[in-house]
């Protein structure tokens, strides 16, 4: 191919690019614009594991488009997302997903609406609920990560964000309290369903009867002989079911303190926010009410492209005006004539070789041309008479002389 052709068809191809819509130039370039994201805020209610953690930012965009999105991770999985949520606006428009995958959260457009495929600088909040992993035990803080880079830290057992611990800030990280006392739980799922604990203080060789009324309980039960549930100090131990009756009994293993059993979990119903549990442990009555809290959440909005003023069209029924003509250029003004100064008369001289030069008169006298040259004329034919007078004179002389 010939260098012309070669520049011929990269500059069709450019013409072409530049006429493609905007969401089809970036499906052509394989790439959207960037959209990024900051932490404003982030805050960890304790240093035991399970507590939770929420992380608060802001996220941005020059205009929308399919693809787009933001991550949000601990570097280190020192916490691990609740769950996922749908990616929306201000009025409630869904966009996209953000995907809780262990201690990654990411957040991508899947569609753009037509209300929005217009609006540009596209900002918004998110914020979004983890808990302390198990990961994060010994340590003191996580390094959040935004699109990959580093951008806060967080110290563990900071409740207000303020970036130093005010809460079990005795120690490092650690597992879970295992404090000795008796009480029923619940927590949300990552789809919306509410999970229930029963935790009490045991007795050396004491046997527990333990009956819910309205989930079924499991054969295994979790006892620990330390103050936390750390693995090193845990054990799992079968119990007696009776699935029907809900009905489970169990006697802890030796040096046990505290013991927890996980009922099965109730599933959410639309529309439902709180459910309650209802259990008894050798006949004490145990109740625990939960309520369902959003795992995370997101809304923005943008700015909307003014359009022109559409052109007035102009209605046939009505009668097309005549053109207005033009003024007439007003004539200029006539100049007022000027009087030509009258030359003097002029003066003779003694002397004929004394007659001063024209220019010289015109510049005392301030005479025009035209008057010189008529004063010249005059004085030219004053002396031709003259002469012509002398002559005849003479000529008179000579015949008078003559006829003597």
């Amino acid at each position: 191919m010939t260098t012309k052709k070669i520049w011929a068809a990269g500059t069709a191809l450019t013409l072409a690019a530049l006429a493609l819509p905007y969401g089809a130039a970036y499906a052509a370039d394989e790439a959207a614009p960037a959209m990024t994201a900051q932490v404003t805020k982030a805050t960890s209610s304790s240093r035991q594991t399970s507590s939770e953690v929420t992380v608060e930012g802001t996220w941005s965009a020059p205009k929308l488009a399919v693809g787009q999105q933001f991550t949000v991770a601990s570097k280190d999985g020192g916490f691990k997302w609740l769950a996922s949520f749908p990616f929306v606006l201000d009025d409630g428009t869904e966009i996209g997903d953000c995907a809780a995958d262990e201690a990654t959260l990411t957040c991508t457009v899947t569609d753009v609406p037509s209300a929005y495929a217009d609006k540009t600088d596209v900002t918004g909040n998110f914020h979004a609920r983890a808990r302390l992993s198990d990961a994060a035990v010994g340590t003191e803080d996580t390094q959040i990560v935004v699109n990959g880079k580093v951008t806060r830290t967080l110290v563990w057992g900071d409740r207000d964000g303020s970036g130093t611990c005010s809460n079990d800030c005795a120690s490092p990280a650690h597992f879970e309290y295992a404090a000795p006392e008796t009480i029923k739980f619940g927590w949300t799922n990552a789809d919306k369903s509410i999970s229930w604990g029963i935790k009490w203080a045991v007795e050396a060789g004491k046997t527990y009867t333990l009956t819910d009324e309205t989930s079924a309980l499991p054969k295994a039960v979790k006892c620990t002989s330390g103050p936390t549930w750390d693995p090193a100090t845990t054990t799992w131990t079968d119990g007696s079911l009776d699935e029907s009756a809900h009905v489970l009994t169990f006697t802890p293993p030796a040096g046990s303190l505290v013991c927890v059993v996980y009922p099965a979990a109730t599933p959410h119903v639309e529309g439902q926010d709180t459910y309650t549990n209802r259990a008894t442990i050798n006949g004490k009555s145990l109740e625990a009410t939960a309520t369902i809290k959003a795992s995370g959440g997101t809304d923005g909005d943008g700015k909307t492209k003014p359009q022109p003023a559409p052109v007035p069209t102009p209605d046939p029924s009505m009668p097309t005006p005549a053109p207005v003509p033009s003024p007439l250029p007003k004539p200029s003004p006539k100049p007022e004539p000027t009087a030509t100064p009258v030359a003097e008369k002029p003066q003779p001289e003694p002397a004929p070789a004394t007659v001063q030069a024209p220019q010289e008169y015109l510049a005392k006298t301030g005479a025009t041309t035209d008057g010189i040259v008529l004063a010249v004329g005059i004085i030219a034919f004053g002396i031709g008479v003259g002469l012509v007078i002398l002559r005849l004179l003479e000529g008179r002389k000579h015949k008078e002389e003559t006829a003597r």
